[in-house]
């Protein structure tokens, strides 16, 4: 709730390259598939606005409900790790990380990973370690929750690889795999997963042939390989600080704790032998990863390393606390922790304003963005040219078109581009070419005009289709108290119109 708060006082629009726009434009049909990613977050981006206002503000109350059920799926982690004494600790430290803070507010494939993967683990344990209708019942889940996660993201195999690999580590693990256990997850999961199959081969394998073009082109790109390589040192820099310097064993003075503070920070990633089931979980996913880098089979891309860190936390605490048999100890760190926890909470509120002002200041291209102001003028203008035509459809640039939608009338479809664009994907409107749309091409600040081949792409289609093509140029600015500049922003709009009889 602190991010929510903070992120609706720093943010007045959503992300800049309008990927939670794209997410809503999906949801709107709960296909089962798109033209880029499988359909979990969008489906459940379209839930969430079937309930909640389409407003910047429940679209945030929706990215921080995802980190606090992934976050509550770290703690049950623990708690199958036999570890509950570290439970609280290693959420508390995970909130403090990147990926479930700041980067956290963009809602998209990378990050339902975070709400995904811990209770994958958490159901794989279960599985290996209950027996009875409960191990039954857990082997389903697992299929169940598997699924899921590649339907948020492909990328998810990766982490299923993890998984088996770390099964055959260690010897609970081995004999599980030769139970039928693994075989009614493997059915549950195929189950679960057939309709988006048949999906794609209707549609071509739109989605695959997409991940194939963000391959790497030329061989291993190192940069990338090097940047996703030092991610966990960058996205979970202060927590690992921080669990290092709290996890000082006895009551050491400042110096000694000082002293010992670099070997700790070593010893928070290593294995405890061959079978150390949570060294696998934590750090198999970004080792196999950077494999399929240093291979050139994809191009890494940095954003990938969002979800790959849920048992980072637990790791170090266990390795750190490993020797303690005193549980006091453990407790008097926790509530250390838990003040830390509640500062960094008060920063983040207190900084937010601070944050919010400065973009206004030096006129943040994102902040300026007058989104809201666009489609209202837009759905304005429309209504005073074609009082009674209804408007049913916007295309354009994908997916800042979907603004017309979320801030102006939800009852809008949104296309890709235009509607005949992609024969072979889902086709959100029935009978387009029967209802009014609307054309749009944000064409950025009116002094610095974007370049972009949008509006002659549009006209030429719509002339083609027998339309005027009429180009209607509207320039809005963003108003009020965290605006003390006046940006106006340019859109290029065109109209379409059902032919007569």
């Amino acid at each position: 709730m602190v991010w929510v708060l903070a992120r609706g006082m720093t943010d007045s629009n959503l992300d800049h390259y309008a990927d939670m726009l794209e997410n809503y434009a999906w949801g709107q049909n709960m296909a089962w598939g798109s033209t880029k990613h499988p359909p979990l977050f969008a489906w459940v981006t379209g839930l969430w606005f079937d309930i909640f206002p389409t407003q910047d503000t429940a679209y945030y109350l929706l990215s921080y409900l995802n980190v606090a059920i992934g976050l509550l799926g770290v703690y049950r982690l623990a708690h199958a790790l036999r570890l509950p004494d570290l439970a609280l600790a290693s959420v508390m430290l995970l909130c403090m990380a990147f990926p479930y803070s700041t980067l956290a507010s963009k809602f998209n494939a990378n990050a339902i990973l975070l709400s995904v993967w811990p209770w994958v683990a958490v159901a794989w344990l279960h599985s290996v370690r209950n027996v009875g209708r409960s191990g039954w019942l857990w082997s389903a889940a697992l299929g169940l929750l598997s699924a899921l996660a590649m339907l948020g993201k492909y990328y998810s195999g990766v982490f299923l690889l993890g998984i088996f690999l770390a099964a055959w580590a260690s010897q609970a693990g081995r004999h599980w795999l030769v139970t039928r256990k693994p075989w009614l997850a493997l059915l549950v999961f195929g189950m679960c997963l057939l309709p988006h199959l048949q999906w794609l081969h209707a549609h071509d394998y739109v989605t695959l042939r997409y991940v194939g073009e963000q391959g790497a082109k030329d061989g291993t790109d190192w940069p990338q390989l090097y940047k996703f390589a030092i991610a966990p040192m960058a996205y979970w820099l202060l927590p690992w600080l921080l669990c290092a310097w709290l996890c000082a064993p006895g009551q050491p003075s400042l110096l000694e704790r000082l002293r010992g503070w670099p070997l700790r920070l070593l010893r928070c990633w290593l294995p405890q032998g061959r079978d150390d089931t949570l060294f696998w979980l934590a750090m198999l996913p970004g080792l196999i990863t950077l494999v399929f880098g240093v291979t050139g089979f994809v191009a890494l891309s940095l954003p990938w390393a969002i979800p790959v860190g849920f048992g980072f936390s637990l790791l170090w605490l266990r390795n750190l606390t490993a020797a303690q048999t005193d549980t006091n100890g453990i407790a008097k760190m926790t509530n250390r922790l838990r003040r830390y926890t509640l500062a960094w909470c008060l920063l983040v509120l207190l900084i937010s304003p601070l944050f919010a002002w400065y973009q206004a200041v030096e006129g943040s291209y994102s902040h300026y963005m007058p989104r809201r102001e666009a489609a209202s003028e837009l759905l304005k203008g429309w209504h005073e040219r074609h009082p009674e035509q209804p408007l049913r459809w916007v295309g354009g640039a994908w997916a800042e078109n979907a603004l017309l939608a979320f801030y102006g009338d939800d009852s809008i479809q949104v296309v890709p581009g235009v509607p005949d664009q992609f024969p072979a994907t889902v086709n959100p409107v029935a009978n387009w070419d029967q209802q009014g749309g609307l054309l749009l091409c944000p064409m950025g600040e009116l002094e610095k005009p974007a370049g972009t081949d949008c509006p002659q792409k549009m006209q030429t289609w719509l002339q083609a289709k027998g339309q005027t093509a009429d180009v209607i140029r509207i320039t809005v600015h963003s108003q009020g108290f965290w605006f003390p500049k006046r940006v106006p922003f340019t859109y290029v709009a065109f109209d379409y119109l059902p032919m007569r009889p």
